[in-house]
This record gives C-alpha cells, structure tokens and sequence, in this order.
C-alpha cells in the first residue's frame, strides 16, 4: 500500500463528530465490500480513548481514486472534507489494525449454551450468570447489523508494529485472553 488519503469530519453543531464517523465508516465498509475491495484498509490516525475525527484510506492509487469517486463519498462531502492522495513517504512504520469482540453478551452465551449444550434457560442462567460479561477499554464504533439490524459496538486496537505483515486486507480470526481478535488490515503507518 503506497497510498493515503485522509477524510477529516467537519465540526456541526447539530450533529457529534463520533455519529458521522460511524455512519462514515458504515458506508466505506459497504464501499468497500461492493467494489470487492481487498486492497483498501482503514485507519484512525488520532485514535486514543475514541477514534478521534480522521478516518485514513490507505492502498495503492487506482483503488483509492475508484472508492473516492463513490457517489457514498460525494455526499458525504457535506458532513466530511475528503484530503487529497498522497504518497506514502519513504521512512515509515507499521500499523495493525485489528476489531477486538469481547464476550460481553451473557444473554448471547446463555442462548448459545442452550443451543449447542441443550440446557434449559435457569441452567443457562445459573452457568451464566450477568456478572460473567467482559467489556473492553478500547475505542469503537456504532455500526447497524444487516442480518439482525441491530446496533452493535466494533471495537478496533490499533498497534505499532516493526515489519508490514501483509499489503491486502486480512480477515483473520484469533482468540487472545477471551477476546475474539480480527485483524482488519496492516500497513504503513504515515506521519
């Protein structure tokens, strides 16, 4: 991935910055999924305790210019400023991008105990007790689930690495401390 462009969220009064850059990101994965786009990632260069107002495409330049020509994205212009493609510079590091799921949902657990295990719902419950939920400190965003359209939290880590592990976006899964770990992408990181 030689490329980057960064598309910053523009102050309004009527509507926080965190709700764009969900409804931003909603809208670039569907981009990205209806291009069959594997060669795009996404990063959130001021990411901290949330993921700041700067959303960063990353890839090489056909790509780019083809999900930035998107009609999703021209309308986004009102809401977004869309920088232009630069050139990532020579000197850089490497990022890894990855969405962490906890097991936070007791009542998720408890149905799947009963599916999978057969237990009725108090055995569940008592195997499962409400205390049992995890939650993690990292930043997220909103995003609305196309097969049950409910709302749900992607949590994403972010982290410096010493080499690139790949230049295509990876979907791999991993367990690490009753976490679910999914890496999303992994690419230069740009000053």
């Amino acid at each position: 991935m030689q490329y980057y462009t960064d598309i910053k969220i523009q102050p309004n009064p009527e509507i926080a910055p965190q709700v764009v850059l969900n409804i931003l990101y909603e809208k670039l994965h569907l981009v990205l999924a209806e291009q069959k786009r594997n060669d795009v990632g996404i990063s959130f260069p001021e990411a901290d305790k949330n993921l700041g107002t700067v959303l960063r495409l990353h890839g090489e330049l056909d790509p780019l210019q083809d999900v930035l020509e998107h009609r999703f994205v021209k309308v986004m212009q009102d809401y977004a400023l869309v920088g232009r493609i630069k050139k990532i510079p020579e000197k850089t590091g490497y990022l890894l991008v990855s969405r962490v799921q906890a097991k936070s949902s007791p009542e998720r657990l408890r149905r799947r105990s009963m599916k999978c295990l057969g237990l009725t719902e108090e055995q569940a419950k008592e195997k499962i007790p409400d205390s049992k939920a995890k939650f993690l400190d990292l930043p997220f965003i909103i995003l609305n689930s196309r097969s049950t359209g409910q709302k749900f939290r992607l949590f994403i880590r972010q982290s410096e690495q010493t080499s690139r592990h790949s230049r295509r976006v990876q979907h791999i899964r991993t367990q690490h401390n009753g976490h679910s770990t999914q890496i999303l992408a992994s690419f230069e990181i740009t000053p």
